[in-house]
């Protein structure tokens, strides 16, 4: 290797570089260190036609610090600057070491990194050789290579750091619409990547996103009469989607017809940096993306990069390909979830030995950060503030806080941080500020009965399961204290309206099965989902005080109920050993 020296004026960027951006105030500091102790290490280029000037290979970043310093005047344009001349190389050759040098040397912005990593690979390279030379691992060039495909606004973001590299991830499960229908949703609230996951793959199919003739369509819909095509449904998601596979199969016989090559896929995922678009005198195909959510997305004019078979192979599923669904969404385990809290509490307030037990415990381990305990309403309680169906449980502790209320005359007094208003009586008692020495004169008047229900209703208020967004499906002390209360949920609730919406149509249909409904109901493919919803709760209200000399179908509607709704709860995405499902049983 032999070192040169050439003028600054003489070197000039090259086009083909991966960085895209460069942090200013990283440049300010190696400008300034440049001045202070020189050029410490040398450039590498390429001579151009003629031989008098140099494109830079690698060392973008120094030539930059130095072209800053000569703007300022610190340096003559005439700077001698130090190079290895690289003779022979061709444009690939010097791509291939302009990206190795970026990422070895100073972490290219991850979206850069994406693209000088896709055009490596459209050049002929592998994926081991980049993460080799890379100094990375293979799983970190195809997670790279999955944001390639990205909408520009999308890649722009990830680039000035507005996006994180999870949620573009996450963003390669859409198409460039959905993409930066995403990125609009963004800008007015907080969304993780499983939310953004949960937008893109759990779509219904909406009438926006029908390519056949909506006349053959025979099912219902689900619509908001003051709203566009995009908050209208086909109820009969079955039917949506063979129609709309056969008007795919049309729409690229169509294509074909015309003699051009025609690919369908049908992931969520398409590597578009495996694709350009087709040169004058090029014979250009169609590429129609069928994404499972229904979506059609039609590409002309493009043609394959020539990329090896391994690394089509390595790059055909997205890391943040969706897992397979839940049984019970997050909505739902929070809805399970605040229903057996309130069971519990209100089986405790019948129990005043059990809620100090629980209360000690809490006691021993819940502070706030002086060392002091504090007190903060389960949430379960808000979760039901509002709703216009409440469940006994809610009332049962309505009325015990409002007897406190009154007897410690908190209704006078001063409201707390949300102003005069109060989701409750609970909230009142535990949130409005008071004078201590005021409160204490009041509760010493309290008897010795009265003093021990106040002391397990505060016990009460805080007690419940751990995790709302969680099936709590552990050894817990939530699950240990319903166990030695013996709770059993048929007591507190029933399969409603709120509960059955949430669940899928074929998850309902089992429902159905299990509880006795389809000897009621008859052929249930006959059935939309929202009719099937209001057979089952038709059903289940029929059921509900069954005797042992009803009808067999009516009995197991008036004994059903969901897995998790037990304690610990039971679940098909984590089953507990049999012996505990035996026992349960039993």
């Amino acid at each position: 290797m032999t070192i040169e020296t050439v003028t600054l004026e003489q070197l000039h960027l090259n086009k083909a570089n991966p960085r895209k951006s460069m942090d200013a105030a990283a440049l300010e500091g190696l400008a300034a260190s440049i001045a202070t102790d020189g050029l410490l290490q040398n450039l590498v280029v390429r001579p151009r036609r003629g031989g008098k000037a140099y494109d830079i290979i690698s060392g973008e970043r120094r030539f930059r610090a130095l072209r800053l310093l000569a703007e300022r005047g610190d340096i003559e344009k005439s700077f001698p600057v130090p190079v290895e001349i690289r003779k022979g190389l061709t444009k690939d050759e010097g791509l291939r070491i302009a990206t190795v040098e970026n990422v070895q040397r100073e972490q290219l912005n991850p979206m850069d990194e994406a693209e000088a990593f896709a055009a490596l690979l459209t050049k002929g390279a592998d994926i081991e050789d980049i993460a080799a030379k890379a100094g990375i691992g293979t799983a970190t060039v195809r997670r790279r290579l999955a944001i390639a495909s990205l909408c520009d606004e999308a890649k722009e973001e990830i680039r000035n750091g507005g996006l994180s590299l999870s949620i573009g991830e996450a963003l390669t499960l859409g198409n460039h619409d959905q993409q930066r229908a995403v990125l609009e949703r963004l800008e007015h609230g907080y969304y993780d990547a499983d939310d953004i996951r949960a937008m893109l793959t759990d779509e219904k199919p909406s009438v926006a996103i029908a390519i056949f003739d909506r006349a053959k369509y025979e099912g219902t819909y689900t619509t908001d009469l003051f709203a566009d095509d995009d908050t209208t449904f086909f109820d009969d998601a079955e039917q949506f989607f063979r129609l709309q596979t056969e008007a795919v199969e049309t729409l690229a016989a169509k294509y074909q017809g015309e003699g051009k090559a025609v690919e369908v896929i049908t992931e969520y995922h398409v590597a578009w940096w495996r694709y350009r678009e087709a040169e004058d005198g090029e014979a250009g195909g169609v590429v129609i993306h069928f994404a499972p959510t229904g979506r059609v997305e039609v590409r002309e004019n493009l043609t394959r990069h020539e990329v090896r078979a391994s690394v089509v192979d390595a790059t055909d599923e997205t890391p943040a390909a969706p897992k397979p669904k839940p049984e019970y969404g997050t909505p739902l385990k929070r809805y399970i979830a605040a229903h057996k809290t309130l069971a519990v509490q209100e089986a405790l307030l019948s129990n005043p030995r059990k809620a100090k037990e629980v209360a000690v415990i809490q006691m021993m381990n819940a502070h706030d950060g002086a060392g002091r305990v504090s007190l903060d309403a389960h949430p379960a309680l808000a979760f039901f503030a509002e709703d216009e169906t409440q469940p006994t449980g809610f009332t049962v502790i309505e009325a015990e806080a409002e007897v406190f209320n009154k007897s410690l005359n908190l209704d006078a007094a001063e409201a707390g941080q949300y102003g005069n208003y109060f989701r409750g009586a609970w909230e009142r008692l535990i949130r409005t500020r008071k004078d201590a020495v005021t409160l204490y004169e009041a509760v010493k008047e309290l008897s010795d009965d009265d003093l021990d229900r106040l002391h397990g209703l505060l016990t009460v208020l805080t007690f419940g399961q751990g995790y709302m967004d969680e099936l709590d499906t552990g050894d817990s002390l939530f699950n240990r204290v319903a166990a030695d209360l013996e709770i059993d949920m048929r007591d507190y609730w029933r399969p409603d309206e709120a509960f059955l919406t949430r669940r899928r149509k074929d998850q309902l249909e089992d429902i159905a099965k299990e509880s006795g409904a389809s000897a009621r109901m008859g052929r249930m493919k006959d059935y939309t989902k929202k009719q099937m919803v209001a057979a089952l709760v038709k059903h289940f209200e029929a059921s509900r005080n069954a005797s042992d000399n009803a009808p067999e179908h009516e009995r197991k509607g008036c004994d059903w109920l969901p897995g998790a709704m037990l304690f610990p709860a039971v679940t098909a995405d984590s089953e507990p050993e049999a012996e505990a499902i035996e026992a349960e049983a039993a």
